[in-house]
């Protein structure tokens, strides 16, 4: 444990792994990264071009789109639908590739309020491959994609990986992509719950708090993978590292038996989350279920998509 040095800042983020970078190495080879805003949320690209992009950055060749929502639960219907049709926008950039059925992996545990962006978005999003097997007049009218999800809980309850299970229901169903919802650890307590980020290069079930499962990629699952993240954690480590940092304290300040004593108080395996959890977590995967279901589905309202769920 003493080997754990607190100052390595951790996050799932790609905005704020490139901020941590650019301290660091000015002029970075390998990435292309743009900042914008719509209709009033903020959106981060990073483009990964190549294995130098990749060793700088630590994540994989691919497209990053991190868009700061807000605190949902303070949204009123207006808002909700305005902030949804920018996400739905975003997601329609990667989905645009899926030219059939679509497959919705809801991970995490549902008993873990943190770990349960997945399974609760899965809730709020709308699943047709029954309706066009038993209503295909219905399907037909709204213009439905045929649509699935599965829910594959966690190692731990089910002695099962999930990209196992997810690889069954592929093989059985063959959807054109699949998009995988999860939790993701952050570097601030500011961006839990009001942060959504997008890649189209997979997923890891449980990197965001060191517990790594098998992954969830086009490599593994045969089919592109579209990964959907919520930061829900703060590694405590990272915590105490910025706020010592805007205390004016760094790394070098500090003498090898204060760090080692930090150490031993945080550890790598604690995690902070948001008091009010619970309901942060509702709320932000109903607007990603309904963003969802906004860029899939084009052919219902917003006021209709109660009706479906």
């Amino acid at each position: 444990m003493e080997n754990f040095d607190f100052f390595t800042l951790k996050t799932d983020l790609a905005d704020e792994n490139d901020e941590i970078l650019r301290t660091r190495t000015p002029n970075l080879c390998g990435i292309e990264t743009k900042k914008s805003t719509i209709n009033g949320a903020e959106i981060f690209e990073m483009n990964v071009k190549d294995e130098k992009g990749e060793e700088l950055t630590g994540k994989n060749k691919g497209r990053y789109i991190t868009v700061n929502v807000g605190r949902t639960e303070f949204f009123d219907s207006t808002t909700f639908e305005r902030v949804c049709g920018v996400l739905a926008g975003c997601m329609s950039s990667f989905t645009e590739i899926c030219d059939g059925a679509i497959l919705l992996a809801g991970l995490g545990n549902p008993a873990i309020y943190a770990d349960s962006v997945g399974t609760q978005t899965a809730e709020n999003f709308i699943v047709t491959r029954h309706i066009k097997q038993s209503s295909p007049e219905l399907f037909n009218k709204f213009s439905f994609r045929e649509t699935c999800a599965v829910l594959p809980n966690v190692f731990g309850n089910t002695g099962v990986e999930a990209a196992q299970m997810i690889k069954g229901v592929v093989d059985d169903v063959h959807p054109s992509c699949i998009i995988a919802v999860d939790s993701l650890s952050s570097r601030r307590l500011s961006r839990l719950c009001t942060t959504v980020q997008l890649c189209d290069t997979g997923i890891c079930p449980g990197s965001g708090v060191g517990n790594v499962r098998a992954e969830i990629s086009k490599k593994t699952m045969g089919v592109p993978v579209i990964a959907i993240g919520v930061p829900t954690v703060v590694n405590a480590g990272t915590l105490a590292r910025d706020l010592l940092s805007e205390c004016g304290v760094e790394k070098n300040q500090l003498s090898d038996e204060m760090r080692k004593m930090l150490a031993r108080q945080i550890g790598d395996d604690c995690y902070v989350s948001p008091k009010n959890c619970e309901k942060d977590v509702k709320s932000i995967s109903r607007l990603i279920g309904f963003s969802l279901n906004a860029a899939i589905h084009k052919g219902i309202e917003f006021s209709q998509m109660h009706d479906f769920l």
